[in-house]
């Protein structure tokens, strides 16, 4: 009798390890299985064959262009773990994205968050800093789903500040809450972008692009140097800095790369030269920036729309920026981000050969990917 009950109480000081071992390793695995999408990124799963959207002459082109695929807004997400399932915002890269020149992407924002989402996930990484200032035009919903993703991720800043844009210090304002949120931070350049902005290139290309320019501005590919921005003067209307800089507004803030250590002289400046309307959805310009614009549509500053019909040339363009409509052809913001994720995770050399690669093979990398 002794015997049973010895045995029978071993057996329950062994099966309680076995079991709290058990379920450790049921609720890692659980957590793995669920998780594995924020440190593994996913390619986009794109109802189109973005590949075929090379040839313009192709069928699936042609219906394509009949049929536009247009913004569809996704649920309002009531947690972080369904913008990050959704999304597949990752917390690591790969060891090619590793570096410390830390970069700072600033957008104002005012609608269309999915949009906003697909351009974050574009050039997402841990390793950067990411602002959006709300305009005050932002409805409700926009407002709640944009401070939601500033509480969800934590290289992602969302001012509860918002901002009237319609103005040319309102926007300048804009920028510098974000750049004074994050100044005691080691971030190295500043790229401001417009709403409707979409990159070409991954954030290594840009940040190994902006590292060229050390303490320098860059506005409109003019290049200024710290001697210049100390000696500005706001009053003076013919200087380049002016003209550059009034012509760079006009046209939403898009783009320009901002040396952290230039930053408070170049606004401090900014914010002294007359203030001015800025194009908006009552106040749209005449003047078209692009004559050549493929698609014939053109944003409120008067800049080219681009859409599927420019998808294959964008392999061979120098720009870092194009601007596109998600209501008129979301679509093409789709298959940019197939290309941004392409140029971002296959190419071994960091877009040193980018206009020739992609796509080069005739081999689908993205599907590969996912497979």
């Amino acid at each position: 009798m002794a015997n049973h009950d010895i045995c029978t109480k071993t057996m329950w000081a062994l099966s309680v390890p076995l079991c709290i071992l058990l379920i450790a390793f049921i609720a890692l695995t659980a957590y793995a299985t669920y998780s594995f999408h924020i440190f593994v990124p996913i390619a986009p799963n794109n109802d189109i064959d973005c590949e075929q959207m090379f040839n313009t002459s192709s069928e699936n082109f042609i219906t394509y262009i009949e049929n536009r695929t247009l913004l569809e807004p996704s649920q309002n997400d009531k947690n972080c773990f369904s913008i990050r399932r959704r999304r597949y915002l990752p917390s690591d890269m790969p060891k090619s994205m590793a570096g410390n020149h830390n970069m700072y992407f600033i957008r104002v924002v005012s609608k269309d968050y999915d949009f906003v989402e697909e351009v974050l996930t574009m050039m997402h990484s841990p390793i950067h800093f990411f602002c959006f200032p709300i305009d005050i035009s932002a409805d409700a919903l926009f407002k709640e789903r944009m401070f939601r993703l500033g509480d969800c991720m934590v290289n992602v800043l969302v001012p509860r500040e918002l901002f009237n844009t319609s103005t040319a210090h309102g926007m300048l304002n804009a920028h510098r809450k974000c750049l004074k949120e994050i100044d005691e931070f080691d971030w190295k350049h500043a790229v401001i972008t417009a709403e409707h902005d979409l990159p070409l290139h991954s954030t290594k290309f840009l940040s190994r692009r902006s590292r060229r320019l050390r303490d320098m501005v860059e506005i409109n590919g003019v290049h200024f140097k710290e001697e210049q921005l100390l000696a500005a003067d706001a009053n003076d209307t013919s200087s380049q800095l002016y003209q550059v800089t009034r012509n760079w507004m006009q046209h939403l803030c898009s783009v320009a790369t901002i040396s952290h250590s230039q930053h408070k002289t170049l606004y401090d400046y900014l914010l002294r030269t007359p203030n001015f309307d800025l194009p908006n959805d009552l106040h749209r310009e005449t003047y078209v920036v692009e004559s050549n614009c493929d698609t014939k549509k053109y944003d409120v500053d008067g800049s080219c729309l681009y859409a599927m019909e420019d998808f294959p040339s964008i392999r061979n363009t120098t720009r870092l920026f194009i601007r596109g409509d998600p209501h008129y052809d979301f679509g093409f913001v789709q298959c940019v981000h197939e290309v941004v994720f392409e140029r971002t995770y296959f190419d071994p050399i960091s877009n040193k050969n980018a206009n020739n690669y992609l796509y080069g093979s005739h081999k689908n990398l993205i599907n590969d990917y996912r497979n």
